[in-house]
């Protein structure tokens, strides 16, 4: 039976990049996004003219009300691979940080991965199978100045791949990709120097592209790779 793969913040960045390699590799695709209309027509445009069967559904994954509503639109019955990419940034020393900001980014990036997989888990263990993959950050393990809130939302993140592992992986498959510093528009405010020190402490000697991580979420969601779960997937050139 085809498979069908949901990715949270799925119009743009590597989000986009995992929509297009899942389509290419056979699988019903579809989008979530919550502001990126435009692209995410596009890509469902793009997606089509190759065959590729492709829904797009906005929902701000933060709600709960918006979540249970996009798991009913679902076009292609169920739900089998869920990739939790959705996520803003915040940059700012935490003196100077608002509540607004705090819970803005919690809300994002930890609450939306906790909101949207419970909508989908059901289904899945009913099933008999399911693959989750997580997208994290290498700064959940190291800590980045002036990403404190980050920080601390993509950690969570990693416990929760890691406890909800132990719940499920008789039927469900729970990992994370811990990623690296990635080229896209949310590390646009990274200054330039910052960049350069990155660069000169990961062994690759690049920064690292969309593709390195919608490859390892292939290779997590793949029927193959049944015996790895809770595994937190670094992604971060060695970093």
């Amino acid at each position: 039976m085809k498979r069908t793969v949901l990715i949270t913040g799925g119009a743009r960045g590597i989000g986009r990049q995992i929509a297009i390699d899942f389509g290419n590799a056979g699988y019903n695709v579809i989008i979530n996004y919550n502001r990126s209309e435009k692209q995410a027509m596009e890509l469902v445009n793009e997606l089509n003219a190759r065959e590729i069967a492709c829904q797009a559904i906005q929902a701000d994954v933060s709600d709960s009300e918006q979540v249970k509503r996009m798991a009913e639109s679902v076009a292609f019955g169920h739900v089998d691979t869920l990739v939790n990419n959705a996520g803003v940034a915040h940059f700012g020393l935490l003196q100077n940080d608002s509540e607004q900001d705090f819970d803005r980014v919690i809300n994002v990036d930890l609450k939306g991965v906790w909101l949207v997989t419970r909508a989908f888990l059901p289904a899945m263990i009913q099933n008999g199978f399911g693959r989750i993959i997580n997208i994290s950050s290498f700064w959940s393990e190291r800590g980045s100045s002036m990403e404190t809130v980050y920080t601390a939302a993509k950690a969570g993140v990693n416990g929760m791949t890691k406890a909800l592992s132990r719940e499920v992986g008789e039927y469900v498959t729970v990992n994370a990709i811990v990623a690296g510093l990635i080229a896209t528009d949310m590390n646009d405010p990274v200054p330039p120097d910052a960049l350069f020190r990155i660069v000169d402490n990961t062994p690759v000697r690049r920064i690292g592209t969309p593709s390195d991580i919608s490859h390892a979420a292939l290779f997590l969601a793949d029927e193959k790779s049944s015996f790895i779960n809770g595994a937190l997937l670094h992604v971060d050139g060695g970093y």
